[in-house]
This record gives C-alpha cells, sequence and structure tokens, in this order.
C-alpha cells in the first residue's frame, strides 16, 4: 500500500496527469482556435515553463515526457515530439542560465521564446526523419504566434508547472 501511495504523490505521476490536461486543450480547444490560420502550441508553452521552473535536467526529461504523450495523439513518427519538446525545454532552462535571479516576466518571456523555437525546430526535425516539413514562411508565421500566444499564456502556467514537479515530501 506504501508503494502505490509513494507513486500516486509522486511529482512525475502529476506530471502524466496535468500533462493529459494540457494534451486534452491542445487537442479540442487550442485546435480550434487558429489565430494565421496555426494553432497555438500549448503544450510546447507548458514545456518551456517547466523549463524555467526546474532546470535544464528537469526541462529536457519532461520535454521528453509530455512529447511522447502529445506523439500518442500525432500522426508523426513516435519520438518526434519528444525531440522537440525535450529541446524546448532545454532552450528555456539555458535562456535564463545568465540571470542569478530572474522575475516572473523574464520566466514568461523564456517560456515563449522557448515555445517559438520549438515551431521552428519542428519542421526541421520532420524534414530529418523524412516527412515533409522544411522550413517555410509559414512555419515563421507558427512560431511568432506561438511566441505571442506564450507571452500571454505562460505567467499562468508558471504556478502549474512549479507545483506539478514541486516534491511533496514522503508518504508514510
Amino acid at each position: 500500500m506504501s508503494v502505490v501511495l509513494r507513486v500516486m504523490s509522486s511529482p512525475w505521476t502529476r506530471l502524466v496527469l496535468v500533462t493529459m490536461l494540457v494534451l486534452s486543450l491542445q487537442t479540442t480547444l487550442f485546435a480550434e482556435m487558429r489565430p494565421f490560420g496555426t494553432a497555438i502550441q500549448i503544450v510546447g508553452i507548458f514545456v518551456g515553463a517547466i523549463g524555467v521552473m526546474h532546470g535544464v535536467q528537469v526541462g529536457a526529461l519532461a520535454g521528453l515526457a509530455c512529447g511522447l504523450m502529445y506523439d500518442s495523439v500525432l500522426p508523426t513518427p513516435l519520438g518526434l515530439g519528444a525531440l522537440v519538446l525535450g529541446l524546448v525545454g532545454v532552450a528555456a532552462a539555458a535562456l535564463l542560465a545568465p540571470f542569478r535571479e530572474s522575475t516572473w516576466w523574464m520566466r514568461a518571456g523564456a517560456a515563449a521564446i522557448a515555445a517559438g523555437i520549438g515551431e521552428v525546430v519542428w519542421p526541421l526535425m520532420s524534414a530529418v526523419v523524412g516527412l515533409d516539413g522544411w522550413l517555410t514562411p509559414r512555419s515563421l508565421v507558427a512560431a511568432a504566434t506561438s511566441l505571442v500566444a506564450g507571452l500571454v499564456l505562460a505567467w499562468p502556467l508558471l504556478p502549474v508547472a512549479a507545483w506539478t514537479l514541486r516534491d511533496g515530501g514522503a508518504v508514510e
């Protein structure tokens, strides 16, 4: 019984559950809201928020986990989303590395920039695995849209990302 409670109270279990909620928003609400003909990548913004709140290693692992879950609902090869979202988590944390202490707006900006970077990297990685998807002007519009949407949506996702992977203490 103690093992079950320990697993259920794990931050990584919370990550899976919160990612399922974010993915449901991505595939329903944000799939229909298409500013400038592009979908807002809330999953990329969420992974960027995790990266800025918890650092490079946790951002990379969370990006890989979220990416594998995202790959399960996309018609792309398994691992493509994991690779790109892992890079988003690393990029978000790396953008804040030069600063000793970052403010909330720096974190939100770094998460938004990392989501925009993910929108540029995704078609490049698609081309690497043999899919159509070279960088086109439409990809740059998608990156700009994700960047602007990230500036708006990252600040409410920052406390969610901090809570998701916060260590809740040992369960006895």
